[in-house]
């Protein structure tokens, strides 16, 4: 359970971090190679700022840069990361502007800035080498964010709020583990610090914007913490709720363990009849990460179409589903998950001899160095699954379609999952992640930050 910062001295409750309280709240960043610092301009953020460069002058400390988000979705955004880049650069802190580039998206403002803006973040982490990206989220934050997630109907794992560390990295990407050491903190204290340092922070008008829940949410903090719902009780109860969704995790990995199976189709089999014996939630929460692990879909489907699926799944007759870009075969005693190739396709890009790297989420791609130039990575599709004799006796025909395969000059030149009549040499090498991506742990480190629940606020 989160600590609850109700223990926190009435007189205490406004005043500005001390530099004894540094050490305490940056604790679990002291052995970090380089820690990346998210800097909007506001004054949490700028209060994570002066507190992470007073706390480097302690002592012995991580080297730290600075990561600040030109959003373009408002006049005076660029303005305002060259003013966080100026803070940064005359207390000796290198700094760098992450713009975001593209249309403004035309809904889900807010949900497509956050994914746009961790995509940015965690990238330039990477390539900074920092191993912690650390933001300024605080106790205010996490009951904004509970009560968010209730009005979406969310359960135990959206009720869980965001965590004190969650690891961020899929197939293929080295992990950064996402911090926010003020989790426990009043936003009032963090304002408190920024205007002890003498710091001027940006008002973002987006936070007093109706159009958005968020700020609706806010606006409404003041009644409800008036009825008894102050944002320390609303916090304390998302960190109960992140203990049931840890114990729904182990639930589920022992589910996964004893009735899952994949193959190196990155086609996932459950038992129906171990399934069945589950309590709905263990079973709900299997489908969703299957669903994660295989689909493309960028946020887990809604509640309304989780509850038709596992209607259908729990049916005696056989049938066929499709949800969040999988395709569920119900069949008389498993139920079989795929890769539902779509309409569109699953796109396809050039690739060099020596190229490695991920296709789909699903599968590590390696270009032998012998292999021809001009090859281009794409799904093997039902032309080129019929060119290539693939038959169902080897697996459903639609996941046959969506495995990668190698084409050349607009030819099929290989399909390294399959048998290939061809004698020439192996062109390429290719591994399922699908197990890897199911077995993560989805509650506390769950590993793809932009578009998790889990990493957000």
């Amino acid at each position: 359970m989160l600590p609850s910062n109700r223990q926190v001295p009435a007189a205490d409750a406004v005043a500005p971090l001390s530099d004894a309280e540094l050490d305490p709240l940056f604790a679990s960043l002291a052995a970090a190679t380089k820690v990346a610092l998210a800097v909007s301009g506001g004054p949490d953020s700028l209060a994570l700022l002066d507190c992470i460069d007073r706390w480097r002058k302690q002592g012995s400390r991580p080297e730290a840069i600075v990561l600040s988000v030109d959003h373009r979705l408002r006049a005076g955004s660029g303005d305002e990361s060259a003013m966080v880049a100026g803070i940064a650069e005359a207390r000796g802190l290198d700094c760098r502007i992450l713009v975001r580039e593209g249309p403004a998206p035309a809904s889900g403002v807010e949900a497509a800035a956050r994914q746009a803006r961790y995509a940015l973040l965690l990238a330039a982490a990477r390539r900074e080498g920092a191993t912690h990206l650390v933001t300024a989220h605080h106790r205010d934050d996490q009951a904004e964010t509970f009560l968010m997630r209730i009005t979406r109907g969310s359960g135990p794992y959206g009720l869980a709020g965001m965590r004190r560390e969650t690891v961020a990295g899929g197939p293929g990407e080295a992990p950064i583990i996402v911090s926010r050491p003020f989790l426990d903190l009043p936003r009032a204290r963090l304002a408190a610090t920024t205007a002890a340092a003498g710091l001027v922070p940006v008002a973002d008008p987006m936070n007093d914007d109706p159009r958005f829940l968020r700020a609706r949410i806010r606006h409404a903090m003041p009644r409800l913490a008036a009825a008894g719902l102050e944002p320390a009780l609303l916090a304390e109860v998302a960190g109960r709720m992140g203990e049931a969704a840890d114990a729904l995790d182990r639930g589920t990995a022992r589910l996964i363990a004893g009735a899952v199976t994949v193959d190196a189709l990155a086609v996932v089999r459950v038992d129906r009849a171990a399934l069945a014996g589950e309590p709905e939630e263990i079973r709900r929460h299997l489908i969703v990460r299957i669903l994660e692990a295989i689909g493309g879909a960028p946020y887990p489907p809604r509640n309304e179409k989780l509850d038709a699926l596992l209607a259908t799944v729990s049916g005696a007759h056989q049938t066929k589903r499709t949800l969040a870009g999988v395709a569920i075969e119900v069949r008389r005693d498993k139920l079989v998950f795929y890769r539902e190739i779509g309409r569109e396709g699953l796109g396809g890009m050039e690739v060099l001899p020596g190229w490695s790297g991920i296709f789909d989420r699903r599968f590590s791609v390696t270009v032998a160095t012998d292999a021809p130039i001009n090859l281009r990575l794409a799904a093997l599709g039902e032309a080129g699954r019929l060119e290539a004799g693939a038959r169902s006796d080897r697996g459903p025909v639609g996941a046959l379609a969506a495995l990668p395969a190698l084409w050349h000059e607009g030819r099929l030149y290989a399909v390294p999952s399959l048998p290939w009549p061809d004698p020439l040499p192996p062109s390429a090498t290719v591994t399922p992640l699908v197990r890897e991506r199911l077995l993560r742990h989805t509650a506390s480190g769950r590993p793809n930050a932009v578009h998790s629940a889990v990493i957000s606020a």
